[in-house]
């Protein structure tokens, strides 16, 4: 995943509850991948979601690459 790429909310690995019902449903493109202050081995992604929201420091494991910038 890089900054650039088109994303899709996933959820969180095993969890119960569709991922519909804990995120958001349209596509996003990454704004941002960074070091999370406390932890420079845990990574965070800044998704603008096509609804014009701004995802904020959300875990990589939750969303799906669909399209890949080059």
């Amino acid at each position: 995943m890089k900054e650039g790429d088109l994303v899709r909310w996933i959820g969180f690995p095993g969890a119960s509850i569709h991922p519909s019902k804990t995120g958001p449903t349209s596509i996003g493109i990454v704004v941002k991948i960074w070091d999370a202050f406390y932890n420079d081995h845990d990574k965070r992604v800044d998704v603008l979601w096509g609804t014009g929201t701004l995802g904020k420091g959300l875990y990589p494991q939750t969303l799906e690459v669909i399209n890949e910038c080059r």
